[in-house]
C-alpha cells in the first residue's frame, strides 16, 4: 500500500493547519474503520452483532434490550445519530425495540473504546474484548453502579454468544491526572497509567462517542502536549464535545516499569510466552532511559508520516518489531529466537497444516512472510506446530529457556531499580511475594519436584514408561531412570527423561508433570527391586495425597514464608525387610510383632524411609533415607519441619509402607511411633523439654531437644540408658516411654509415677540389697544398688538428706518453695508380679535416724585450686580435707568407728551436704539439682564405707 501525503510533524511556533488537522482525523479513523473490519471478521454474526449493538445499548435504556438496569442509568452517547440501519440493528437485538428516548438528556457517556489483541495479528477466535467506557465526570457513586451494573450485564449477555468482554468505567479526567484507581488487575491497575495509556494509544478501536484528543498532537510536541491541545481547543481547531484527552505519554516515570514488570512476572509463571514479549518491551523501553521512545509516540509519527498500512501498523507486530531492533543491537540472537517463537505462539496460525478456507487468512499471509525473513525451515515450525503435543525432554528445554529469560527480566529490573534510584519506590512486600513466587514455580534444588510445563504443552501424558534401575559404586545407592519411547518411532530406542536416586521422586515428578495417566503402562524388565503391584499402589497413594489439578493460590499466601502443611511416608519402596532373614532360612523365633523389634532377632522392619512434603506454596520436596537408621533420619526430617514450643504442631502426616511383606504392621507401628513423638514433644508448652525412650532394633534410644535441634542417643543395654537418664537437665525434663518399650523394666511404673514440682524414691527390695531410683526435681534419675544386711533401711537417711538438700536449696532457688512451703517428697515400693512385670505402690517413710546411728555425717564442698575437696563434720567435731589431705576417709571413719557402741559393720550414710561454693564447678550450667548431691553422696559414701572396711580387717 502507497503512503499518503505527509502531515508534517510541527510544533505551535510552526502554525497550525485546519486543512491538516481534517486530513489527520480522516487518517486515523479510516485506519481504525480498517482495525475494527479486521477485529469484526475473526467473530461470527452473532457476535458481530454483539460488538456493533454495544454503541446503541449504552446510549438508550430500553427495559427488552440487554443490560438494562434502570430509564434512570447513565446514557446517551456523545456525537451518536442512530439511522435506520442503527434501528434495524437494534430491532435485530430486541424485536420490540423502539429509540424513545428524551433528545433534551445530557451525554453521561463520552466515549467506548476496545484495546488489546483485537484487530491485530494475534486476534483469535478466544480473544477476549478489554473496553474502556468512558462516562461524563463528576457522575454520582449510584450512577457509576447502574452504569457497572449494566457492564455485568451487557458482559453476561455476549457470554451467552462466546464473547468475553471486560468494561472499565472510567471518568477520563480523573484518569488524567493519575488518581483513577478504579481500573482492576485485568488492566494491570492504575499504578502504571502512562504504560496503559501507551498501549491504549496504539492499539485502541473507536467504537462510538468522542476521539482522543492525542492524535491531533505531533509526536514532535509531544512534550508541549497540554499548551498544544489547549491551543488547539481554545481556538477551536477541535470542538471540545468531539475529542477527550486523555492526556500526554512524553515522560514515563520509572517507577511504573517496575510496577509493569512485576505484574507481568507474576503472569508469567502460568502464561509465559505473552508475558516474555511484553517483558522484552519494557527491557527495551528501559535501554533507552531516559530519553524513551513509546511504541505509540512511533505509531502516530508513522501516522503523520502517510502510512496507513494497517499491516505495518499493527499493534502487535510493532511491538515485535521493537524487540527484534534492541535484541539484534545486543546480539543476543538465542534470546530474540525466543521472542520470535513467543509470537508466533501468540499469533497462533500453525503454517504447517494447510489453511482452512480457500483463501488464506491476512494473519496467515503475514505470518508466513515473517517467518520467511527469519529463516526458518519447515521442519522449524512443524516442531513448533507440534507445541501442544510436546513430550518431557523438549518441554523441558523450553522450560530452561523460560525460566532463564524470567530469571533475566527479574534481575534486570532490579537492577533498573538499584540504579535510577526508584527502589524506594517499590513495595517490599511486592518485590518479596514475587520473589517467593517465582521461586516456588521455577527454583531447582536437590528433592524438590520441579514443575516443567507453565502452559508450554497441552499433554505430557505417556503411554509406556520404562523403568531401569543400576547400583552406582560411586555414589552408593541405586539409580532409577525413567524412558520414554517416541509414539511416531516405536522401533526407536527409548528417551531418557529422569535419573534420580529414589524412585518415589522420579515417579512422583513423573504424576506431578502429567506423564503418568490412568492408561499408562510400565515395562519393570529393567529393575528387579520394585513389581507391577507396589507401583501401582505407590501412584494410587500419590494420587490420593496429591490431586493433579491444583487451583493457583491467593495472593496473600505469599505474603508469608512457606510452611510445610502436608507430609507422607513411604517405607519399604523397592526394599524388602525379611529379605537378608529368608536368605538365611530364618524366621520369627518369638511372638513379638513389634515392627521396631520384630521377632526373637529384635528386626527392625523399616529399611528404607521417603518423606515427601509439600508447603503452603505448592512446592513439593522429597528425600530418601536408607539403613537401620532410616526410619530415625525420617523423624528428624519431619520434626525439623516445625519445632516445639512455636505453637504449631507439625505438619498432618500420612505413613504407608509400600511393599508387599507385613505393610500393615509396618505402617501401622510408625504412624502410632510418630503420634506418640508428635504428642510428647508438642502436647502443650512445656512439652519441648520432654525426654522420648523407645527400642528399635537391639539399641534402646532417648530423644530430646537441645535448643533448636533434636538429639537422638542409643544405647546398647538398659544400664547405659538409665545412667545417660541420670545427667543434668537445664529444665524440668519428664520422662516419656514408648507404648511397647521396656516393659519389663522399673523405669515403666517409675515414669509413669513420677509427678511433676516434686521427688520420687522407688525402691525394689531383694535377698541381699536393695535398689533404689532417685527422680529429681528435673527428672533426672539417680540409681543406687545397695549391697548388704536385708534388715538394714536405708530409707530414713535417705529421706532425711533429701529434706535437708530441699531445705538448703529453697533458700535460694524459689522452685523448691512447694504448697505451704513444703516441697513434696514421694516414695513407691517396687514388685514384680506373676508375669515379671513391675509395678510400685505408695510408700510412707520417716526422716527420724536410723536406730544404729547416733549423730548426722555432714559434709560441705568447697574449691582448692580447680579442684573441689570436702571437709566432714561428725558430732560437731570438724575433719578438714587441708588438714588430713588422703587420710581424710580414714579419719572420719575411724572418728565414727569410736562412736559405736560395738563393730557391727553397717553402711555409713551422709545425712546432708553443702555444695553453694562449687556450684559452677559441679553443674556445667551453675545450676544445681538434686542428682548433683545424690551423686556426690553416693562417691563419698562409697569412700568412707571403703575406710570403714580397711579399719575392720586391720
Amino acid at each position: 500500500m502507497i503512503r499518503q501525503r505527509a502531515i508534517p510533524d510541527t510544533t505551535l511556533e510552526d502554525g497550525l493547519d485546519r486543512q491538516n488537522l481534517t486530513l489527520l482525523r480522516k487518517r486515523f479513523l479510516s485506519i481504525n474503520t480498517d482495525r475494527l473490519e479486521r477485529m469484526r471478521s475473526a467473530l461470527n454474526s452473532h457476535q458481530q452483532l454483539c460488538l456493533d449493538a454495544l454503541p446503541l445499548l449504552f446510549h438508550t435504556n430500553h427495559p427488552m434490550m440487554p443490560g438494562f438496569v434502570s430509564r434512570s442509568t447513565p446514557a446517551r452517547l456523545c456525537n451518536f445519530k442512530p439511522d435506520k440501519d442503527i434501528l434495524q440493528l437494534g430491532r435485530r437485538v430486541a424485536r420490540s425495540f423502539t429509540l424513545g428516548y428524551d433528545p433534551s438528556l445530557e451525554e453521561d457517556i463520552y466515549g467506548i473504546y476496545v484495546m488489546g489483541s483485537v484487530g491485530t495479528i494475534a486476534q483469535s477466535e478466544s480473544s477476549d474484548l478489554d473496553i474502556w467506557l468512558c462516562h461524563k465526570p463528576g457522575l454520582s457513586k449510584q450512577a457509576v453502579d447502574e452504569l457497572e451494573k449494566k457492564c455485568t450485564k451487557i458482559s453476561e449477555w455476549a457470554m451467552s454468544l462466546r464473547l468475553e468482554m471486560h468494561f472499565f468505567t472510567m471518568d477520563y479526567e480523573e484518569f488524567k491526572r493519575g488518581t483513577l484507581s478504579a481500573l482492576n488487575e485485568e488492566s494491570s491497575g492504575s499504578a502504571q497509567r502512562l504504560l496503559l495509556l501507551d498501549e491504549f494509544y496504539r492499539s485502541a478501536i473507536f467504537l462510538g462517542g468522542r476521539i482522543p484528543l492525542w492524535w491531533f498532537v505531533p509526536a514532535r510536541a509531544e512534550k508541549d502536549y497540554e499548551n498544544y491541545s489547549s491551543t488547539l481547543l481554545d481556538k477551536r481547531f477541535l470542538s471540545d464535545n468531539l475529542v477527550l484527552d486523555f492526556g500526554d505519554i512524553a515522560t514515563i516515570p520509572d517507577g511504573e516499569f517496575i510496577g509493569a514488570g512485576i505484574w507481568q512476572l507474576y503472569k508469567a509463571i502460568e502464561s509465559p510466552y505473552k508475558s516474555v514479549l511484553k517483558l522484552l518491551l519494557l527491557e527495551a523501553y528501559v535501554s533507552e532511559h531516559p530519553n524513551i521512545d513509546p511504541l505509540s509516540l512511533s505509531f502516530k509519527r508513522e501516522v503523520f508520516a502517510g502510512e496507513v498500512d494497517i499491516n505495518n501498523l499493527d499493534s502487535y507486530l510493532i511491538i515485535y518489531r521493537r524487540i527484534e531492533r534492541y535484541l539484534q543491537q545486543k546480539q543476543q540472537y538465542k534470546r530474540l529466537e525466543l521472542a520470535r517463537r513467543c509470537f508466533y505462539f501468540k499469533v497462533n496460525k500453525p503454517l504447517s497444516r494447510p489453511s482452512r478456507s480457500n483463501t488464506k487468512s491476512w494473519q496467515r499471509v503475514l505470518m508466513e512472510q515473517l517467518v520467511k525473513d527469519w529463516e526458518w525451515s519447515e521442519a522449524d515450525i512443524a516442531l513448533l506446530d507440534k507445541r501442544k503435543r510436546w513430550k518431557t525432554n523438549t518441554v523441558a528445554m523450553e522450560r530452561s529457556q523460560l525460566v532463564s529469560e524470567l530469571n533475566h527480566s527479574y534481575r534486570f529490573l532490579l537492577d533498573f531499580a538499584n540504579n535510577c534510584g526508584v527502589a524506594h519506590a517499590i513495595s517490599s512486600d511486592e518485590l518479596n511475594i514475587l520473589g517467593r513466587k517465582l521461586q516456588a514455580a521455577f527454583e531447582r534444588r536437590p528433592g524438590k519436584i520441579d514443575w516443567i510445563n507453565p502452559g508450554i504443552s497441552h499433554d505430557l501424558s505417556e503411554p509406556l514408561i520404562a523403568l531401569h534401575s543400576e547400583y552406582e559404586e560411586a555414589l552408593k545407592t541405586t539409580l532409577w531412570t525413567a524412558v520414554t519411547f517416541d509414539e511416531d518411532s516405536p522401533n526407536a530406542g527409548g528417551e531418557a527423561i529422569k535419573a534420580s536416586p529414589s524412585v518415589v521422586e522420579l515417579m512422583l515428578w513423573c504424576y506431578y508433570n502429567g506423564l503418568i495417566d490412568n492408561s499408562t503402562r510400565f515395562d519393570l524388565t529393567g529393575c528387579e527391586e520394585i513389581n507391577e503391584y507396589e507401583l501401582r499402589r505407590l501412584l494410587n497413594l500419590f494420587q490420593q495425597w496429591l490431586p493433579q489439578t491444583t487451583s493457583s493460590l491467593p495472593h496473600e499466601t505469599f505474603k508469608q514464608s512457606a510452611v510445610p502443611s502436608d507430609a507422607m511416608l513411604l517405607i519399604n519402596v523397592a526394599k524388602h525387610p525379611m529379605s537378608q532373614l529368608q536368605d538365611h532360612g530364618y524366621q520369627r523365633l518369638s511372638s513379638r510383632s513389634d515392627a521396631l523389634r520384630y521377632s526373637g532377632f529384635d528386626e527392625n522392619l523399616v529399611v528404607s524411609v521417603d518423606i515427601v512434603i509439600r508447603n503452603s506454596w505448592n512446592e513439593i520436596n522429597t528425600r530418601r533415607f536408607e539403613k537401620d537408621t532410616a526410619l530415625l533420619d525420617a523423624l528428624h526430617e519431619y520434626l525439623q519441619l516445625c519445632l516445639p514450643g512455636t505453637h504449631h504442631l507439625p505438619p498432618a502426616l500420612t505413613v504407608e509402607c509400600v511393599g508387599e511383606t507385613l505393610s500393615n504392621t509396618i505402617s501401622q507401628r510408625v504412624k502410632d511411633w510418630f503420634n506418640e513423638i508428635v504428642h510428647c514433644f508438642y502436647a502443650d508448652k512445656k512439652a519441648a523439654n520432654r525426654r522420648y525412650i523407645f527400642e528399635m532394633g537391639n539399641h534402646y534410644y532417648c530423644l530430646q531437644f537441645s535448643g533448636m535441634k533434636l538429639v537422638t542417643r542409643a544405647f546398647t543395654n538398659p544400664n547405659a540408658l538409665l545412667a545417660h537418664l541420670g545427667e543434668e537437665q537445664t529444665k524440668p525434663s519428664p520422662i516419656i516411654l514408648d507404648s511397647n518399650a521396656l516393659h519389663l523394666h522399673p523405669l515403666r511404673p517409675i515414669c509413669s509415677h513420677t509427678k511433676a514440682q516434686s521427688v520420687s524414691v522407688f525402691y525394689h527390695r531383694f535377698d541381699i540389697g536393695m535398689e533404689i531410683f532417685v527422680v529429681d526435681e528435673k527428672g533426672s534419675i539417680h540409681y543406687t544398688l545397695l549391697r548388704g544386711c536385708k534388715d538394714h533401711n536405708p530409707l530414713k537417711s535417705l529421706h532425711r538428706f533429701l529434706r535437708a538438700t530441699i531445705n538448703r536449696e529453697a533458700r535460694s532457688n524459689p522452685a523448691f518453695s512447694g504448697d505451704f512451703g513444703i516441697f513434696p517428697i514421694h516414695f513407691y515400693e517396687l514388685s514384680k508380679n506373676i508375669t515379671n512385670q513391675y509395678g510400685c505402690v505408695s510408700k510412707r517413710i520417716s526422716t527420724e535416724l536410723p536406730s544404729p546411728a547416733l549423730f548426722d555425717v555432714k559434709a560441705i564442698a568447697h574449691p582448692v585450686n580447680d579442684n573441689v575437696v570436702f571437709d566432714f563434720y561428725c558430732d560437731d567435731q570438724e575433719f578438714s580435707a587441708v588438714s588430713f589431705g588422703e587420710q581424710l576417709e580414714l579419719v572420719v571413719a575411724q572418728f565414727i568407728l569410736s562412736r559405736r557402741a560395738d563393730n557391727n559393720r553397717y553402711p555409713i550414710y551422709i545425712t546432708d551436704i553443702d555444695l553453694s561454693l562449687c556450684a559452677g564447678k559441679i553443674s556445667e550450667n551453675g545450676e544445681l539439682q538434686i542428682n548433683h548431691y545424690l551423686t556426690i553422696k553416693s562417691d563419698l559414701e562409697f569412700k568412707l564405707n571403703q575406710a570403714i572396711g580397711i579399719l575392720l580387717k586391720a
